[in-house]
């Protein structure tokens, strides 16, 4: 039985760097991590440490040729991922709840010119 594609936007790979602010403005719970892949609802990335789903999160993150983008949005995922090293990290997906257009182009043409 084929599986079906839910999702609403395609989705492309990506190994970006992007910093990821958990609640507040203030810097304090900044992680900066890479990108494992993105689309203009959400993005996939690994975690050093778990994160609380539903939770607000703060993403900056700068795609080629384009300005820092700055996306709000929730957790969505957050599972413990199998890696070869053995270090601990968390597979997290977070959903986009306020892109403002201009991201929204721009995420889009990102990912068409990966996926062609």
């Amino acid at each position: 039985m084929s599986k079906t594609e839910r999702r609403r936007h395609p989705r492309a790979d990506a190994l970006l760097p992007m910093k990821l602010s958990l609640g507040d403005d203030s810097g304090e719970d900044m992680v900066e991590t890479r990108i494992r892949n993105l689309s203009c609802s959400g993005i996939r990335f690994h975690a050093p440490h778990s994160l609380q789903l539903m939770s607000r999160v703060q993403i900056a993150l700068e795609l080629p040729d384009a300005d820092q983008l700055l996306i709000s949005g929730v957790v969505v995922r957050c599972d413990i991922a199998d890696l070869e090293e053995g270090a601990e990290s968390f597979d997290t997906a977070i959903f986009f709840d306020d892109l403002s257009e201009s991201a929204r182009k721009q995420l889009s043409q990102f990912v068409s010119t990966q996926l062609s």
